[in-house]
């Protein structure tokens, strides 16, 4: 299942499920269980900002489920145009995205989720618990650029084909030859171009 409230017909690729324990650990090993999953997948530039997210998210987890629950569970899905990480926590209680003093030494988890990634919400499943998820959109390539594009083909010729023009003319031909010459800019002036 999507993320509730989340694009309902988006195709899923691909999902990891992990669970840890709800300690001081396991905002680190979420952090690097995220990171090897997103190399795995080839998307090694959503890398940083996913890992702080997934960090954040674990971090609130463990935080509201010490002594209730022994137990958080990460999920990470890729569909066709989201990376969406989900952590569920026993703890039924709605998020709250605080706006804390300066100089205060905590309380920026959400508001971080809300300022890096593209979605966030939370919902209950059926089970218990809440999951709180947030989704950055995929990097998508332009339709010629995909792998599936087909490239351009150039029509055969039907028989030989001759130059239109011949040159004979050798002063204009090395005038020709010097000008292309002086756009190869890393040759030292009078040598040969590379063949």
């Amino acid at each position: 299942m999507i993320a509730a409230g989340h694009r309902d017909a988006a195709a899923v690729h691909g999902q990891v499920v992990r669970q840890f324990e709800a300690d001081h650990a396991s905002p680190g090993l979420a952090r690097r269980h995220i990171e090897a999953i997103l190399q795995a997948w080839d998307l090694a530039d959503l890398v940083d900002t996913a890992t702080l997210l997934a960090s954040e998210l674990v971090t609130n987890a463990c935080r509201v489920s010490a002594g209730r629950a022994a137990v958080i569970a990460t999920r990470v899905m890729r569909t066709d145009a989201d990376l969406i990480i989900e952590v569920w926590d026993a703890d039924a209680s709605v998020p709250i995205r605080q706006d804390p003093a300066l100089d205060a030494e905590g309380g920026r988890g959400l508001l971080l989720v809300s300022a890096l990634s593209d979605r966030w919400a939370f919902y209950r499943p059926h089970t218990g618990g809440k999951v709180v998820w947030c989704s950055l959109d995929l990097p998508t390539l332009p339709a010629a650029c995909s792998p599936d594009a087909a490239l351009p083909r150039r029509r055969a010729s039907s028989g030989t084909t001759a130059p239109l023009e011949v040159f004979d003319d050798l002063p204009l031909l090395q005038r020709v030859a010097d000008g292309l010459q002086a756009l190869d800019w890393d040759l030292p002036p009078g040598d040969l171009p590379r063949p």
